[in-house]
């Protein structure tokens, strides 16, 4: 909008809309007022840095309206343009005074509160780490302290458009980071503008539990030889479902973590890190644990027990920036990854060139289900066949969240063991005999033979 003289009547019936808009003075070029989304005003220079049509333009905020009146903040317009004939450029001026802290943008942000507080204080960091990517690639240049409570609202209905609870626990995560970046000695934000946000949407508990039909389906489909996944992947899912272990500890099982292994007594020691509570824990394996984890163990290395091949290729430096040659893809063994497990189960669809690829559920007919349901089925069958609610819990590592705990540090080793068993008993209840996958056999009636020459006469006539 132009043509208008600035005043105090004007600013004051002036609305937030949909978008940003200013509105021009009609006495001074290049001064006008700026009116965001949110209904902030505040009273703004446009100018070029420099000389001549190449130059770039800038926008200079020169006070929030309610600070300045219109008639002050056109006087202040003035002086600062008339320095800019001069050669002055106060956006840059004001840029290059910023402490450094206040300059930081929200992708920098971001990597700090990995590096300085999610690795360090959360076994779940890479869970963060997901969670910030859609608010780094948002905001990845954007000087985080200049985030508002509108920008946050905006990136969640995005997000909650088509996962509302990947929304809610990016809120969340969100809250954490702009908590921790406003603590005294760091104040990296002057305010967290998640504060005061309520979540957006209603969240149900998670109670999905597979029949006996789909563990039967589930267990022996794993074994299917079209199945479209590795067979490392498959093997640590059905090690959920046998041992009741997290998905994220199932994927990353070392073969160091194997205790008693060839013994009568074959633990999985889970090293602190890969723990919520930060402290070993010790779950027994039963005969069908054990037995996926056997068949993936192939080899005398002391990595991951669940393997799989990927392809790489070296690019190798040749004596100049533009001279690199690329080694002939090889073929490397790496560990699986929890993420892994869910894009088994789901699949993906196509996207430019890459092909749709079809899950595991989809593959065998089974309704939606997430590697965490195997954990809860397992506890669920398990206390159907006779184990104790607190055994149960104890095999589950849930802790007891009163003071008695921190003081009690019983294992609970046998009681887990025999809960272990009864999964295994149960489950084979369930699974019986493995089914069939070869195709039946041709069988020839060697007596009744026909020569092809007359198999032929007969199809002419």
């Amino acid at each position: 909008m132009s043509g208008q003289t600035i005043t105090k009547t004007l600013v004051d019936g002036l609305e937030k809309q949909a978008s940003e808009y200013t509105v021009w003075d009609a006495k001074l070029p290049g001064f006008g007022v700026r009116v965001r989304p949110t209904g902030a005003k505040s009273y703004i220079i446009l100018y070029r840095a420099g000389t001549g049509r190449t130059a770039p333009v800038r926008r200079f905020t020169v006070a929030s309206v309610g600070k300045l009146a219109p008639d002050a903040a056109r006087t202040q317009a003035k002086i600062l343009l008339g320095n800019i004939a001069n050669g002055a450029d106060p956006a840059a001026e004001k840029r290059a005074s910023r402490p450094k802290r206040d300059r930081l943008t929200f992708d920098e942000l971001a990597q700090l509160y990995l590096d300085q507080y999610a690795k360090v204080r959360k076994s779940s960091w890479k869970n963060d780490e997901g969670y910030l990517k859609k608010p780094r690639a948002k905001w990845k240049r954007r000087i985080a302290s200049e985030i508002t409570d509108d920008d946050v609202a905006e990136l969640l209905e995005e997000i909650g458009a088509t996962a509302p609870v990947g929304a809610n626990r990016t809120q969340s995560i969100l809250h954490t980071l702009f908590s921790w970046a406003k603590e005294p000695g760091r104040k990296h934000v002057p305010i967290n503008p998640v504060a005061d946000m309520r979540r957006r949407y209603q969240e149900t508990a998670r109670e999905r539990v597979l029949n006996d039909e789909e563990i039967r389906t589930f267990w022996w489909g794993l074994d299917d030889p079209e199945l479209p996944a590795g067979r490392s992947v498959a093997l640590a899912l059905r090690f959920i479902l046998a041992s009741m272990v997290r998905p994220g500890q199932s994927a990353g099982l070392l073969i160091p973590e194997l205790v008693g292994f060839t013994g009568e007594d074959p633990q999985y020691h889970i090293p602190k890190y890969r723990v919520k509570k930060r402290r070993e824990v010790i779950v027994p394996l039963n005969v069908l644990a054990l037995a996926s984890v056997r068949e993936a163990i192939k080899r005398d290395d002391q990595g991951a027990v669940f393997c799989s091949w990927s392809t790489l290729g070296a690019i190798v430096p040749c004596g100049g920036a533009n001279n690199n040659r690329t080694e002939p893809e090889q073929q490397v063994l790496l560990p699986i990854t929890r993420d892994s497990l869910s894009a088994a189960l789901n699949g993906r669809p196509a996207k430019g060139r890459r092909p749709a690829r079809k899950g595991i559920r989809e593959h065998l007919g089974l309704a939606h289900f997430t590697p965490h349901d195997l954990r809860r089925t397992a506890a669920t069958i398990a206390r159907r066949g006779g184990a104790k609610r607190e055994d149960v819990k104890a095999l589950l590592d849930h802790l007891e969240g009163d003071v008695t705990a921190t003081y009690d540090k019983y294992d609970m080793l046998p009681e887990k063991r025999q809960v272990a068993t009864i999964l295994e008993a149960e489950l084979r209840k369930i699974i019986g005999t493995k089914p069939n996958y070869c195709r039946p056999e041709i069988v020839y009636d060697r007596d009744n033979v026909v020569p092809i020459e007359q198999q032929k006469i007969a199809v002419a006539s």
